[in-house]
């Protein structure tokens, strides 16, 4: 069973086809079983900006402090999609709280 320590929303860049957005990204902490913190790190991008860059599925995610994360979309984009998608990094896992607060400070501190 999972445990849900935090969540916590910033600040990036998008980075696509050469083209740069500021968007805000959202990362959710939780335990697993062996104590183990998994964090999934999302991002809600424009649809038309995405396409006008020839996205397709994968971009770059610049998160603050300058480290860069892959961040891929579920199927092609196209012009029938949502306005604003979701856009999605695959989960990290931490092998302790320790760990994550240091490769994500933007969760802050969070709870032992």
């Amino acid at each position: 069973m999972t445990e849900h320590l935090q969540e916590a929303a910033s600040n990036g860049t998008l980075e696509v086809g050469g083209g740069q957005s500021n968007v805000g990204y959202k990362l959710t902490a939780t335990r697993e079983h062996d104590e183990a913190v998994r964090v999934k790190i999302s991002v809600m991008a424009p649809r038309d900006w995405l396409l006008k860059q020839g996205f397709e599925h994968d971009a770059t995610l610049v998160r603050q402090g300058g480290a860069r994360l892959p961040v891929i979309f579920d199927g092609t984009l196209d012009v029938d999609d949502s306005i604003s998608v979701s856009l999605d990094a695959s989960d990290t896992i931490c092998p302790s709280i320790e760990d994550a607060r240091q490769k994500f400070p933007e969760l802050g501190r969070m709870a032992d």
